[in-house]
This record gives structure tokens, sequence and C-alpha cells, in this order.
């Protein structure tokens, strides 16, 4: 998402805020991505995904391009792939919410650097287990 001037070869003026518009476009980006992944799941009525959760029982002998972290994450315990994906489901299915709520008495500011940072461990987890 880039959003600089593609033609303009003046300075950005540090000083200027950045325009509520473009806050709020890439907090409506983000939103669609997480939630959108969330709900493909629930769609999907994989059994794996909601009944048994044992999706990441499988999930890191099925990735393309594992690292050396992986061998470790698929051994981990069953009780460790089911919490996996509870908390899959959390940071994509309740987490997105929070890159919502409006800043109102600085409530909305908080609840949005929350958001942010269960987003950014949750690349950084995947990145680190081989889902790149």
């Amino acid at each position: 998402l880039f959003l600089a001037p593609l033609f303009s070869l003046q300075q950005i003026n540090l000083s200027s805020p950045v325009p509520s518009i473009t806050i709020w476009a890439i907090r409506w980006y983000l939103f669609r991505i997480m939630m959108g992944a969330g709900l493909i799941k629930l769609r999907s009525n994989d059994p794996k995904w909601f009944q048994t959760w044992s999706a990441m029982d499988y999930f890191y002998e099925t990735q393309p391009v594992p690292n050396p972290f992986t061998k470790y994450f698929h051994f981990m315990p069953k009780w460790w792939h089911r919490f996996e994906v509870g908390c899959n489901h959390f940071v994509e299915l309740i987490a997105p919410w929070l890159l919502l709520v409006p800043n109102v008495g600085g409530f909305g500011r908080m609840c949005g650097l929350c958001g942010g940072l269960i987003q950014i461990s949750f690349q950084m987890l995947l990145i680190s287990s081989g889902n790149l």
C-alpha cells in the first residue's frame, strides 16, 4: 500500500499530520485481510479447524518452504497445536475488530495499538515457523 506521491520530487513536510482517511484506509485494509483469512476457514466447514481443532497437526508437514525451526514447531505436543488453532481463530476473527475502534478518549488508540501488536506478533510467528 503506497501512499506517497508518485511524481513529486519535493520533500514531504514531516510536521504535517497523516490524513485520517489514510489511517482509516490502512486499518480497513488490514481488517479485511485478516477477517477474510478467518472467514474462509469458517466457511470451509473443515472439521480440522472448528470441530477437532487438529489443523496444525498437519500444517507443518505440508507447507511449501519449511525453515530450520519448522521441525521444532511440528513436534510440539497435541495440546500445543490445539492452542495454536485457538490463537489463530482469535487473531483472524476477533482481534481485527480492535483495529476499527474509533479514538474516543484514548480508548480507541489503546485498542488500535493492541490490535496492531497482536497482528505484528502473529505475522512474526508465522514467518519464524516457515509460513512466509
